[in-house]
């Protein structure tokens, strides 16, 4: 079976439960925790998980040892299940593999096996990674692999309108896709920021302002008001933001790469818009989407007119204060205020 994402596996949790070989990874927490739970809900009685459900974290239980456990019949069930987390597969030998395989084969479908991944990246965004590119391959030949990555933002969006009533309330598309835009897309963190908007509502619809007077913004959001502030000419702006998110206690080290990604992007879009592109057209080849295609769109009023030797040296400038983060003991609000004010003096126009 080839590999499927969560639309392919949602069908598959809709049917009796066949397969008995799962590998879960991604780069969306809450799904793979959601899904996961399903997946042991659907093969194990809560009465009698104590016997049929075993949880193996990293190394510490050898391989040899689980495949001994899946070999147990499950008590007065179907099914037993084992969830394995974390467990380096990709290190293991040439042997050691073929050890892995022989095993993986033999397991008896009265077993359900489901290897887990929280704490290592076997997708880098656009491929597997190399080095887990055998062990996802076998688990597609022989069970089901499943990446669990960010869902759309327009999938998500539509998600908090449809909830939204059973919290007794609403929120339109636009408003759900602006609540996504300013605390990111971890599910996790937007539930906590939704579920907060649905209660201080009271009942009414939710606006743009009770998202600015209520949500969180991550730090992406917060940065790229810096970005905007800055090309805006707004440098009060600029610092006012800067200095909440260092009261806060933000390492500069992710509000100069958030700082970078914003000019990088706005280079990219001055390049292909020169060239007579649109911005949709940019999106695509760079696997831009969600966050990213919004910040696109935000930033089109910069496009014409900071010229392209000035967001060069502002990209200049971003790697020089990275590099002096790396290198030196340094102050953040020293390090910051200097950035700004020659981010700021560099994107005047001209």
């Amino acid at each position: 079976m080839p590999l499927i994402d969560e639309n392919a596996l949602a069908k598959k949790l809709k049917a009796p439960l066949n397969d008995h070989l799962w590998l879960l990874f991604g780069d969306d927490d809450f799904l793979k925790e959601h899904y996961c739970k399903k997946l042991v809900d659907a093969c194990v009685n809560e009465d009698l998980r104590f016997f049929n459900f075993h949880t193996y974290n990293d190394t510490e239980t050898e391989l040899i040892d689980i495949f001994a456990d899946a070999d147990n019949l499950p008590v007065m069930s179907e099914k037993t299940c084992l969830l394995v987390r974390n467990y380096p597969l990709c290190d293991l030998g040439d042997n050691q593999r073929k050890d892995f395989e022989s095993r993986l084969k033999a397991v008896p479908d009265t077993t359900v096996m489901i290897f887990y991944y929280n704490t290592m990246e076997l997708f880098d965004g656009k491929h597997i990674v190399s080095k887990w590119s055998e062990t996802v391959d076998l688990f597609t030949s022989l069970g089901v692999a499943v990446n669990l990555s960010h869902r759309s933002q327009n999938k998500i969006a539509g998600m908090l309108v449809s909830r939204a009533p059973s919290r007794g309330t609403v929120i339109s598309e636009a408003e759900a896709q602006y609540l996504v835009d300013t605390v990111g897309d971890d599910m996790q963190t937007l539930f906590n920021e939704f579920n907060k908007l649905c209660s201080y509502s009271c009942g009414q619809p939710i606006t743009k302002q009770m998202i600015d007077e209520i949500a969180v913004k991550s730090i992406d959001a917060n940065v790229f008001d810096i970005s905007t502030a800055i090309l805006s000419g707004k440098t009060d702006k600029a610092f006012a933001v800067t200095k909440e998110l260092l009261r806060t206690k933000t390492p500069v080290q992710p509000i100069i790469g958030a700082l970078a990604g914003t000019f990088v992007n706005l280079y990219r879009y001055k390049t292909a818009a020169s060239a007579g592109h649109t911005y949709e057209e940019l999106a695509a080849p760079f696997g831009y989407k969600g966050n990213y295609s919004y910040s696109f769109r935000q930033l089109s009023p910069y496009v014409s007119k900071i010229p392209a030797g000035s967001i060069r040296e502002a990209v200049n400038i971003l790697l020089e204060t990275d590099t002096k983060t790396k290198s030196m003991a340094f102050d953040p609000t020293t390090l910051m205020s200097e950035l700004i004010a020659r981010l700021s003096q560099c994107c005047k126009t001209r």
